[in-house]
């Protein structure tokens, strides 16, 4: 336990020990027992504090408060709606259909054009380029 370490200890949890955490309590009782004018400061600030706090009426919600705050809170899943289909959404199909037709409409518009002779002359010299040799005088020289 480190000097500061105490200091935030008192900072947060005020001037009682008993409140620190449990892994921190013991090292924070000794250490208050064996330089007790060190920390007497911050412990008076932090009794003061405390005193204040005690100082301040409980406040407790109305009943009517109580109730509505349980009855707005989200109601758990009952065990047979996990295995219920998602209600219908009339739009799935339309945008199924929708994705197909644009599917179809770039397939058939794209295909054309990239199996033009000039096309394919310009994908070989960029594959070329790419991989620094032409794979298909490497397949050439590979076959029997």
């Amino acid at each position: 336990m480190t000097e500061d370490r105490l200091f935030e200890l008192i900072e947060i949890w005020g001037a009682d020990p008993d409140a620190y955490p449990e892994s921190e309590r013991a090292g924070a009782k000794a250490l208050l027992a064996a330089y007790p004018q060190r920390f007497a400061a911050a412990l008076a600030d932090a009794r003061a504090l405390d005193a204040a706090f005690a100082q301040l009426p409980d406040i407790l919600p109305s009943a009517a408060l109580t109730e509505a705050l349980i009855a707005s809170a989200p109601k758990p899943a009952s065990a047979g709606a996990a295995w219920r289909l998602p209600k219908f959404a009339p739009w799935a199909p339309a945008s199924g259909f929708a994705a197909l037709a644009a599917g179809l409409f770039m397939g058939l518009m794209i295909a054309p054009t990239a199996s033009a002779a000039s096309d394919t002359d310009d994908v070989q010299a960029l594959l070329e380029q790419a991989l620094g040799y032409d794979p298909a005088a490497l397949t050439e020289e590979i076959a029997p």
